[in-house]
């Protein structure tokens, strides 16, 4: 496929993928994926979406393709694909489930000065909820605590519901050692900026 043709033939398909469109022959599709990335025709940026978009998408087989593609693009490079990968780990999409290997990653790109922040801070809120849920690792409140923190600090405005709940007594306080702070939760929600679960939580505690 000539450099030209990519440009339109990757972008109507792109369409297509987007629009769920049963015609798409997503196997075709990945193949041009991947021949335009070995051109540098596609930004890493470009790459990691497509990938997510095969990773969402309700067309059949297109999960599985999205997670080949990530493997075969090299997932251990860029910090948009190894987000991707770690997210389809957890998900499980396109595969069985790996929460170890997907909180390597996780750490990984929470700790790379390369990343933009939206891409630490996402990766330090997916690591918090790993160790609030036991995902892959102990349940620890007080890292999962830490993370969410340093989470927010990054951007990621949603981990302050996360602390909300936390101060409420909603999660964390299982063992007696936190003594809920209707106070501190309250701080958290308005944190949140405009998020409307956040919101309700705060009207709540009025």
């Amino acid at each position: 496929m000539q450099m030209e043709s990519w440009v339109g033939t990757i972008e109507r398909e792109w369409h297509q993928l987007r629009r769920a469109d049963p015609t798409l022959d997503v196997e075709k599709f990945s193949r041009h994926v991947i021949a335009a990335n070995k051109t540098g025709f596609l930004s890493p940026e470009s790459l990691a979406a497509i990938a997510n978009a095969l990773l969402i998408s309700p067309l059949n087989r297109a999960p599985y393709l999205g997670r080949w593609l990530l493997e075969r693009i090299g997932a251990n490079r860029h910090p948009a694909w190894r987000m991707a990968m770690a997210i389809s780990l957890v998900t499980p999409t396109g595969g069985d489930a790996d929460f170890v290997r997907s909180n390597v990653i996780f750490e990984d790109v929470m700790k790379d000065e390369t990343a933009d922040g939206r891409l630490r801070g996402m990766a330090a809120a997916a690591l918090a909820d790993s160790a609030r849920l036991g995902r892959g690792m102990q349940v620890d409140v007080s890292r999962a605590r830490s993370l969410y923190e340093q989470a927010i600090d990054l951007g990621h405005k949603a981990s302050a519901l996360n602390l909300g709940l936390f101060w409420e007594g909603v999660w964390g306080a299982e063992d007696g050692s936190v003594v809920p702070d209707r106070t501190k939760a309250m701080q958290y929600y308005r944190r949140c900026g405009d998020d409307k679960h956040c919101q309700r939580r705060l009207e709540a505690l009025r």
